[in-house]
């Protein structure tokens, strides 16, 4: 397996038209080629946050995924092979005979991983969905389109890392690729807020208000407008039970 540069492709909307420069689904499409030599690697797609001090906070991406069997597709926090944060979805797992399709919420650590495998009551590659986990002291909950599916406890990662969106295969059990024929995953957004790691334990102690920011409700919509911060108090949730509101930093991609 190889990520390759050119395997991540911008396919903006053009204007108010609502239709994609290359057609197909507007957003970032990250791609893995297939069909490949026996032998060969891979050629697949990564996207990195150059910062790495990405801690508590909460995470958001957009995505549609493809049915094509034979990829994974993650949105994941990431510091080392011991102390990672995942949302995984398998190709292959999606099956026309069923209505629902697994999704993968995983905590890499020294001990056992922690792994939940709910259903979602659709199919990845039919739409975009928002997938979001909320990393805070001791815990990690997920949600999917703004609704709460798990808390995972084991193994929760508490230093900082990086954010990375992923679309790939290796040709193992886990993947069952490589993929016949290339096999696109399209993003539509990304969100990250979180607290800096790299200001210091002191200085994160001293500042206990909890940054407020409005929930993605229901599955991302075309031409959907995103807002940031801008409901009324009463109406908006704390991302974690203590954020660090003076050292938060709001990274936003919208294609």
């Amino acid at each position: 397996m190889e990520y390759e540069k050119q395997n991540v492709v911008a396919n903006p909307l053009q204007g108010s038209s609502g239709q994609s420069t290359n057609g197909g689904d507007p957003g970032l499409q990250l791609i893995v080629r297939g069909p490949t030599q026996e032998g060969a690697n891979v050629s697949t797609a990564e996207l990195v946050t150059k910062r790495r001090d990405l801690y508590h906070g909460s995470y958001r991406a957009a995505i549609k995924y493809s049915k094509e069997p034979g990829t994974c597709g993650a949105m994941f926090w990431y510091k080392n092979e011991t102390q990672e944060i995942d949302v995984e979805l398998l190709s292959y797992e999606e099956k026309s005979s069923s209505s629902t399709s697994p999704v993968h919420f995983v905590l890499h650590s020294e001990g056992p991983s922690d792994h939940e495998t709910p259903q979602l009551p659709f199919h990845p590659s039919e739409g975009f969905h928002e997938y979001r986990f909320d990393w805070s002291p001791g815990k990690v909950a997920y949600y999917v389109d703004g609704k709460h599916i798990k808390d995972l406890t084991k193994g929760v990662p508490e230093v900082p890392g990086s954010l990375i969106l992923n679309h790939w295969s290796n040709g193992n059990s886990w993947t069952q690729g490589p993929p016949t024929s290339d096999v696109t995953m399209t993003v539509a957004y990304v969100k990250a807020y979180f607290n800096t790691g790299s200001k210091g334990l002191k200085a994160r102690e001293e500042c206990s208000s909890v940054c407020l920011v409005q929930d993605q409700n229901g599955p991302v919509l075309p031409n959907q407008e995103t807002i940031f911060l801008t409901k009324p108090a009463a109406q908006r949730r704390p991302i974690a039970d203590k954020a660090v509101n003076r050292h938060m930093v709001i990274v936003v991609l919208i294609l």
